[in-house]
């Protein structure tokens, strides 16, 4: 069994989850397998599910490995709770997973497991800026890179430093963003991680993009497309889409192909279940046919974001929604800078962060 868990760890290493997964459903088939295996398992086939896109399935395989694992080993059984949380905030719920974030976090910290706690913090900062809390997941990702360079972990540091130059794009400091794209590129590279390679390349693009350099974002972003083809990323895949959607409705005039890649993302976006990104991909469709001079398709597109807006709790999504009204930007830009962002649109098209 032991040689079974080793090759599906192989797997995921080298960003082949759906092989790891293959291996992990192998495992959940045999008949004597203990407690003890079918929770590792299960844990790992929740991670790799969550990595693919598949949600709601990995969070059915955390919710039956955490009892198993909280009997077993209680410190896995809280990293069955973060893999649980990065779930639940994927399909639209963010403050189911900063509860059981926070108390995941607690434990590793009564306990003094400091690989975990800096697992936490990164999770937690993610979590914040996906609730529209800015600040605060600045706060938890600087503390977790910090962890990380501390405990040498190479893989922690790439990862936070794509996590950093995210939030720092979402906030509007560019230039910061840029830094940590820049350098978490250079250590996947180091590293050879496909999947991380390709993210912090989508990553490159949007500072491009930011910048108001469309068309050099543009090679960026196919640079990540072939790679997460190789690996059949669904996830960041579909972002990755909705930038070079984005790129090309700052261009202007390029709204086919605006809307081809809006399309797209949208439909991965229904695949995974990812309400967040349906509300930035019907942003994208509003846009290009208020654009074109199409205001009642535009306005379908946009109550259908507003509907899903209304129904989460992604805070910063839904003041997206909001300044768009009637296919107007609105004067809001007080509200982002509440937010503790530099970023307000002011008018159409917006290059969203």
């Amino acid at each position: 069994m032991t040689s079974f868990f080793e090759k599906a760890e192989k797997y995921r290493a080298h960003s082949q989850f759906h092989e790891a997964e293959k291996i992990y459903r192998q495992i959940l088939k045999v008949k004597k397998i203990d407690a003890a295996q079918k929770a590792e398992a299960l844990l790992g086939l929740g991670d790799v599910e969550r990595i693919q896109g598949k949600f709601k399935e990995a969070l059915v395989h955390y919710q039956a490995a955490h009892p198993l694992l909280k009997n077993l080993n209680p410190f896995y059984s809280r990293d069955a709770q973060v893999g649980w949380a990065l779930a639940a905030r994927a399909v639209g719920r963010p403050q189911e997973a900063l509860r059981k974030l926070t108390q995941a976090l607690g434990f590793y910290q009564k306990t003094g497991d400091f690989q975990g706690q800096a697992f936490a913090h990164w999770a937690l900062g993610g979590t914040r800026r996906i609730a529209g809390k800015m600040k605060e997941g600045l706060k938890e990702l600087q503390i977790a890179l910090r962890m990380y360079q501390k405990l040498k972990d190479p893989e922690g540091t790439a990862y936070t430093c794509c996590a950093l130059g995210g939030i720092y794009r979402m906030l509007g400091q560019y230039d910061l963003s840029g830094k940590y794209y820049r350098e978490a590129n250079h250590r996947m590279r180091r590293r050879g991680d496909t999947f991380g390679i390709a993210y912090s390349y989508c990553g490159l693009g949007n500072v491009e993009r930011m910048a108001g350099r469309f068309k050099q974002a543009l090679p960026f972003y196919r640079k990540a497309e072939k790679l997460y083809a190789t690996i059949g990323d669904r996830v960041s895949y579909a972002y990755t889409l909705w930038s070079i959607g984005t790129a090309y409705k700052m261009l202007g005039l390029h709204y086919p192909q605006a809307h081809w890649a809006f399309y797209k993302a949208d439909h991965l976006f229904k695949k995974t279940g990812d309400t967040r990104g349906r509300i930035y991909a019907l942003l994208g469709f509003a846009e290009t046919e208020w654009l074109q001079g199409h205001t009642v398709k535009g306005n379908a597109y946009w109550k259908q974001a507003k509907s899903i807006a209304d129904k989460s709790d992604f805070a910063w999504e839904s003041l997206h929604v909001d300044s768009l009204k009637g296919g107007k930007v609105q004067p809001l830009g007080a509200k982002y800078k509440q937010a503790g962002s530099r970023f307000h649109p002011v008018i159409l098209p917006v290059n969203w962060p």
